[in-house]
This record gives C-alpha cells, sequence and structure tokens, in this order.
C-alpha cells in the first residue's frame, strides 16, 4: 500500500512533464499523457478504497537539523480517499472532456502538464499528516490555479483574472504560514491528527487556540472564495472552462472546507465553528442573490459555487461534520456536471455566454440539457438527487443548533431556497422556449458524444444515485456512525417553497419574458439589480481601500520619510563634513614651523600622560 500511495503522490508530476515534452512534437500526445495518467490515478485511488481497512500512516522527514526537523508525512484515511476519489475522478473526466473543448488550442502541452500539476498538488495536499505537507500541496494548487485561470494569458481579462486570484488567495496564505508557525511554537508538533487529539484532551491554550483557528479560517476564506474574499472566484471564469469545472467547482475551492474538517476537533475545542457558521452563512445569502441576476451562463455558476461552499461550511460551523462534508462530496459532483454542461453549451454556441442570446437549444443540445436538468435538480434539491439530503441536513442541523437557529439558519435557508431561482432560470434561459437569437441558434453545433456527453452522463448518474448512499458517504467523510437530522415539516416547507419557485420561474422566464424589462425599469429594482449583479461592490470596496488607505497612505508616508528623513540626512552630511573640515581648518597653517610645535607639544603631552600613569 505504501508503494501505491507514494506512486500517487509523484505519478502527476512525472505525467506532467512527459506531457509537457511530448506534447512539443504533437499535441495529441498530450492529451494520451494526460489521459492516461488520470486514469492510472483514479484506478490507484480506487484500488486503495477497495483493501482500506485501517489509515494509511507514512511517517516522513523533509529534513533534520541536529535535534530539530520538519515532518513530513503522509496519512491516508476515509475522508482523505474521499477527497483523493473526487480530484482523481473528477480530473480524469476534466481531462477527456477538454478532448474537444481545448482541441483547436495550440498549446495543449502546457495546458495538460498544467492541470496534471494542479491534480498532484491536490493529492498532496488531502494526502498530508502535517501542516507542512499540507501548506505544500496548497501552495502548489494555488500556482497551478494562477497559470490555469491565466492560461490565455495574451488577453487582458485572463492575464488580469490570473493575478487577482494570485493575490487573493495569498493574502489568506499569509495566515496560514503565520498559523503553522504558532502551532509549532506553542504545541511543538504541526501533526494534524495529533491536535486533534490534544486538543480533546484539553491540553493546548483554548485563546491561542481560537486565534489559529481564525488564521486558518481566513486562508480557507481565500482559497474557497468566501466573504470578504470572494472576488476573484467570479474573474477566474475568463479561464478555460474545463478550468472552471475542476478547480473552481471541484476541487481548489473545496481545499478550505477539508481543512477545517480535517481540524474539526481542533475548531471544536477551540469554540471557533460559530465564526465559520457566521461567515458561511453570510456568504451563502451573497452568493445566492448575486447569483439571480447574472447574465453570463459562469458567473451564474461562480456565485452559485461560493453561495453552495458557504452552506458546506455552515454544516461544519454548526457542528455536523457528517452533513458539511457531504454536501462538499455532493456538490464537486453536481457542480463539475453544470460547469461542463455549460462549457458544452458555449462550445456549441461559439463561445457565446450570454444566457439572453441564447433559449431553445433543448431542441439541439437534447442530452446537454437533459444531463445538466438533473445537475440542476440537484443543486437544486429536489429528491432523489443527491444535493436534497445534504443541503437539507445542513439546513435541518442549522435550525436544532441553538447557537445558529436566528440568523445563521435564516440566511442558509433563504440561500438554500434561492438555489432553485438562479438554476432554473440559468437551464430555462438556456434551453426552454424559443431561440432569442435565431442568427446564433442556426450555428449551434452538436457536441461529440464520446468525447463531450459521456462525462456529462457519468457524473448526471452518479449524483442521482448518490443519493441513495448518502448514510454510507457521511459515515466515511465523517469517520463515525451518521444521525441524520429530523425535522418536522422542514421537507413538505423546503419542497413547497420550492414548487412556488418553480412556478414564478417558469411564468416569468418562459411565459412572460418581457415582464424582465418593465420590472428592471424602476428605480428601486434597478438599483437593488446593480448591487446584486457587481457583488454588494465588496470588490470595488477592497481596491478603493487597498488603493486610497494603504497604497496612498504608505506612499506618502514614505515619500515623506524619504524626503525629510533620509534624503535630509544624506545632504545634511554635506555641510557638516564642510563644517568639520572648516574647523580642523584653524589647526594648520602650513608652515613647518608650525607643524613641528604642534609635533612636539603632542609628544609632550603624551610623556606627561606616561609619567602620570606610571606615579600613579
Amino acid at each position: 500500500m505504501t508503494t501505491l500511495v507514494l506512486v500517487l503522490l509523484i505519478l502527476p508530476i512525472i505525467g506532467a512533464l512527459i506531457a509537457f515534452t511530448s506534447g512539443l512534437k504533437k499535441n495529441a500526445l498530450a492529451f494520451w499523457t494526460a489521459e492516461v495518467t488520470g486514469t492510472l490515478l483514479f484506478l490507484i485511488t480506487l484500488i486503495l478504497l477497495v483493501d482500506y481497512k485501517d489509515p494509511i500512516d507514512i511517517p516522513m522527514r523533509w529534513f533534520e537539523f541536529g535535534s530539530f526537523s520538519i515532518p513530513f508525512g503522509i496519512y491516508i484515511d476515509k475522508l482523505s480517499l474521499v477527497m483523493l476519489l473526487i480530484a482523481t475522478g473528477l480530473g480524469l473526466l476534466d481531462i477527456h472532456f477538454a478532448h474537444d473543448y481545448m482541441g483547436e488550442d495550440p498549446h495543449q502541452p502546457r495546458y495538460y502538464a498544467k492541470v496534471l500539476f494542479f491534480i498532484g498538488g491536490m493529492i498532496l495536499l488531502v494526502s498530508a499528516k502535517d501542516m507542512v505537507g499540507l501548506f505544500v500541496g496548497w501552495e502548489f494548487m494555488g500556482l497551478a490555479s494562477y497559470l490555469l485561470i491565466s492560461f490565455w494569458h495574451q488577453q487582458k481579462d485572463p492575464a488580469d483574472a490570473g493575478v487577482s486570484a494570485f493575490l487573493f488567495t495569498r493574502f489568506g496564505d499569509i495566515f496560514l504560514f503565520a498559523a503553522i508557525g504558532l502551532l509549532f511554537y506553542l504545541t511543538g508538533t504541526l501533526d494534524m491528527v495529533k491536535l486533534n487529539e490534544l486538543s480533546q484532551a484539553g491540553k493546548l491554550d483554548e485563546e491561542m487556540m481560537f486565534v489559529i483557528a481564525v488564521f486558518i479560517f481566513i486562508a480557507a476564506i481565500g482559497k474557497s472564495g468566501q466573504f470578504p474574499l470572494f472576488p476573484w472566484l467570479m474573474r477566474a471564469m475568463e479561464g478555460p472552462t474545463t478550468v472552471s469545472a475542476l478547480i473552481h467547482g471541484a476541487t481548489m475551492v473545496n481545499s478550505g472546507i477539508y481543512i477545517v474538517a480535517r481540524l474539526f476537533d481542533f475548531y471544536a475545542a477551540a469554540e471557533a465553528l460559530m465564526v465559520v457558521a457566521t461567515v458561511g452563512a453570510l456568504s451563502a445569502f451573497i452568493g445566492a442573490t448575486s447569483a439571480l441576476v447574472q447574465r453570463e451562463l459562469k458567473k451564474v455558476l461562480a456565485y452559485s459555487t461560493m453561495s453552495h461552499l458557504s452552506i458546506a461550511f455552515v454544516g461544519l460551523g454548526v457542528g455536523s461534520l457528517a452533513a458539511g462534508m457531504t454536501h462538499l462530496v455532493n456538490h464537486a459532483i453536481f457542480k463539475a456536471l453544470l460547469f461542463l454542461g455549460v462549457g458544452a453549451v458555449i462550445m456549441s454556441a461559439h463561445h457565446v455566454k450570454d444566457m439572453w442570446r441564447l433559449g431553445g437549444l433543448g431542441k439541439k443540445l437534447t442530452w446537454v440539457a437533459l444531463f445538466m436538468g438533473m445537475g440542476v435538480l440537484s443543486l437544486s434539491g429536489i429528491p432523489p438527487f443527491s444535493g436534497f439530503f445534504s443541503k437539507d441536513a445542513v439546513i435541518a442541523e442549522a435550525i436544532l443548533n441553538p447557537g445558529s437557529a436566528g440568523l445563521i439558519a435564516t440566511l442558509v435557508t433563504i440561500a438554500g431556497l434561492l438555489s432553485m431561482a438562479y438554476i432554473g432560470r440559468l437551464w430555462l434561459l438556456t434551453f426552454a422556449g424559443e431561440p432569442r437569437d435565431k442568427g446564433l441558434f442556426g450555428k449551434v453545433t452538436r457536441p461529440s458524444a464520446f468525447w463531450i456527453v459521456l462525462p456529462l452522463g457519468i457524473m448526471a448518474v452518479m449524483t442521482l444515485l448518490m443519493g441513495f448512499f448518502q448514510e454510507h458517504i457521511a459515515e466515511m467523510v465523517s469517520n463515525g456512525p451518521f444521525e441524520e437530522p429530523h425535522v418536522a415539516g422542514l421537507f413538505f416547507g423546503l419542497m413547497s417553497g420550492i414548487v412556488l419557485l418553480a412556478l414564478i420561474i417558469y411564468y416569468y422566464y418562459v411565459k412572460r419574458p418581457d415582464l424582465t424589462e418593465k420590472i428592471a425599469a424602476q428605480p428601486l429594482i434597478k438599483t437593488i439589480h446593480s448591487i446584486l449583479f457587481n457583488g454588494y461592490y465588496i470588490e470595488k470596496m477592497i481596491f478603493w481601500f487597498a488603493h486610497n488607505v494603504i497604497i496612498e497612505s504608505f506612499a506618502k508616508t514614505s515619500h515623506w520619510v524619504d524626503q525629510h528623513i533620509i534624503d535630509a540626512a544624506v545632504n545634511g552630511m554635506i555641510g557638516l563634513s564642510q563644517r568639520i573640515t572648516h574647523i580642523f581648518g584653524y589647526t594648520h597653517s602650513g608652515r613647518v614651523g608650525d607643524n613641528s610645535g604642534a609635533m612636539t607639544l603632542g609628544l609632550l603631552l603624551l610623556l606627561a600622560a606616561m609619567l602620570t600613569g606610571g606615579a600613579v
């Protein structure tokens, strides 16, 4: 088993190098290298799952100097295996889908190398036993995501989006690095299993634990696109849609939730879970309401990702590891399905992303519409699809928890209900009704059944079948028995709300789309629309603060210090040296007699000092 684990860790890097070098000769070689590598990674993960009995613990050290050493251990339990299945399984389907989606791009070797590099980072992160290994995998993914988001860096928007993602996530990473330093200084260990054990035993200082937990959570906020560090996630939609499906729907954005889940006992002992729940509930509401008014297909899914990851955070925050992580797993599947489905639409519609230019595509893209519809039902929380069980479980836990039964439960319930509205709007505007741009509709092409439709079908079937295995999934991700919450009337209440929303959405976007312009013309509605469309202007506020408060203040302060202290000191040295020279000029005249007299006087003074010292 140890050998398989080591192969799992090393293979993505080797595959990335081979994909890049072989692809320089022929693009097809890069794809097939990535396809074979992805298949092997998924098969190894399946073998580890089938043969799993006890956690795989491989102690290793990064380096050792005397009595000082940095650990770099590997630890794979059921939670790690579930995350590995997501990373390798969805990674394989994403690579398969990219055969056609990236088929005309001349830089395929670079693309597939970066994708494999990213998958390798995710594998390392979820397999790490110590915070050092987790941090290395964390940074590998951050670098790979920057390179993939800005893949089309020849264009301004993707290049800017990559820089934005890099800056926002690096801000959070500073706090993660600080948390690692504090943990090592205060506890002497970076082993996450031991940290959970020490926290349960009450052997750690609660105040410092709380600070460290908040620092780690700030890093998770950055990586998972939560309030207030979410603007990069919306900009990241400038990258290839296959990148959005893999990174921003299924893997990297999940890493922030994973690290909180891995240190769940630590967070519980530090009493920091309510911070997680509060930020998660606010983020869920912001994401859901902002998704309601977006015009671009990928922007809707980006805000949806923010909202549903927040729902998973709320599950953890209200004390249910099983509910939060089960929703994370379900979300990874149906969101990857929706992102790739949108990718199929964009590719078939000649890269048009505006939903209001589409319509009626269900007539040409029947299978895509069907499979995306299954993803829509799962995200909306319609039984028996998997999203229903986990989303309802989180809402139920939020209502039952005395600390979150008020505002937190209200916000997450609203976010859950609005899921039906924004995702139903996306599907109806894209596939239902009559084509709004008949010229574009006539040019729509049907995607490949093998390369495009097949991955969508696999994920659609998965999101349906997983609904029947929710208890097993919950037990795996929580490493213990799962007790499903029972809330009388919750099911019927949510279903009533969903049915009502479905009728409103259908009437508004299919039967009477003309009402959109009439309602949007109202001043108050226009203002609300602008606020939601721009993500509550959080990005503008962040950039205003960064530019006017930090950069401008720092620049002006630095300029004043440079001008009035540093430059003044340097320039003042000229006058000072001139004055000293002028004063010393009085001590000599340049005449030989005067110099000889001064030298004689000095010798006499020296002799007197020596005699005085000897007498004493």
